[in-house]
């Protein structure tokens, strides 16, 4: 079950974003996401878990397979970060949160969305491909993992705009 993410959300998100990636939006920062009016986030519940659940450390939130959030504004929106627990990578959660995404923002008239994605996240480069997402930048050593830096490509989506 897909459902717009509440404040209670926001450990558990914030436990599986610093598990899966080292520039992490932390509790704080999420929490004050979603006192923004333009904010909009879902979260992909594991069946039957419609509630937050207490979460202890090392714990990764036993209701969350994953989540999306984005910024909209006028029609354009920002994906800011999208999580899929590690057990359920490569089963389709992301696909059904991006579905989720993009049926909200037809009803907000949404015309362009943007993103960035680490260049060795195959697997996200291919589902944002799959959604009709291009290339239209690179921000050269962006990311950092360990001792390695790692280029972030920027993607978009504009059914209606011409891409070099």
């Amino acid at each position: 079950m897909i459902r717009r993410i509440t404040p209670a959300d926001c450990d558990a998100i914030a436990t599986l974003e610093a598990r899966l990636f080292a520039t992490a939006l932390d509790q704080a920062r999420l929490m004050g996401l979603q006192s923004n009016p333009v904010f909009c986030g879902f979260v992909d519940l594991v069946p039957d878990q419609d509630q937050p659940q207490s979460i202890s450390a090392g714990d990764l939130a036993p209701y969350l397979n994953g989540y999306l959030l984005a910024t909209m504004i006028d029609g354009e929106a920002e994906i800011l970060s999208i999580g899929v627990t590690p057990d359920r990578q490569r089963q389709g959660v992301g696909k059904l949160l991006l579905q989720h995404f993009f049926e909200h923002g037809t009803s907000q008239n949404m015309a362009r969305v943007v993103l960035e994605v680490a260049e060795d996240n195959v697997p996200a480069l291919g589902l944002y491909r799959d959604f009709g997402f291009v290339e239209f930048g690179r921000r050269k050593d962006y990311y950092k993992q360990g001792n390695r830096k790692i280029d972030a490509i920027m993607m978009k989506w504009c059914p209606t705009e011409a891409f070099p």
